[in-house]
């Protein structure tokens, strides 16, 4: 797990130094809720942290790649890999300039999941819709915060729905920010 994460967070570090000019990138973390989703153990409640990376492709569109880990009842047993595909609904989310995009938006998005709990060695992986109802901030300003993300999708492993919320997510940006247009 750590040599995948290591792996990503490589990726996306040495993406940078070759990004055009809509490729921003940032650094989230997210407390969570959980109800069945990204798990092989079924519907239990859990309290999990979001960590990821999100990368700007252009205007409007941004991937997101992160791990979700399990805090809550057993710390880091379960773990979560995804892949995301974000479209901004309400304006564009850069201008590729020291003009911020939209400061209020929404995010409609598309993902892929991978699950392992270690304890028990179970799996689950699928497909899944997201959407951010309320975005405040760009990545010219430096940070976003994003309210009441809510998926929605199916394990394909498990058979079953999965659903998972996050009242508030925070993006850093390190690079597209204001000050990389002094």
């Amino acid at each position: 797990m750590k040599r995948i994460a290591a792996f990503l967070l490589v990726m996306f570090s040495l993406f940078s130094v070759s990004a055009g000019d809509y490729q921003d990138i940032a650094m989230s973390f997210a407390p969570s809720s959980t109800y069945g989703y990204y798990g092989a153990m079924g519907l239990e409640d859990s309290l999990r942290a979001d960590i990821s990376v999100s990368l700007g492709l252009s205007s409007r569109f941004e991937a997101i790649a992160g791990i979700v880990t399990e805090l809550t009842p057993d710390i880091v047993d379960e773990n979560t890999f995804y892949l995301e595909f974000d479209y901004a609904l309400l304006g564009k989310r850069s201008t590729a300039s020291k003009v911020a995009g939209s400061g209020i938006n929404m995010l409609l998005g598309i993902g892929g999941f991978y699950s392992r709990t270690f304890s028990s060695r179970e799996q689950g992986a699928g497909a899944y819709l997201s959407i951010t109802p309320l975005t405040v901030g760009s990545p010219v300003t430096g940070r976003r915060e994003k309210f009441m993300k809510t998926n929605v999708g199916y394990d394909f492993i498990n058979n079953r729905m999965v659903v998972s919320f996050s009242i508030l997510t925070f993006d850093l940006y390190v690079r597209g920010t204001y000050r990389d247009y002094l």
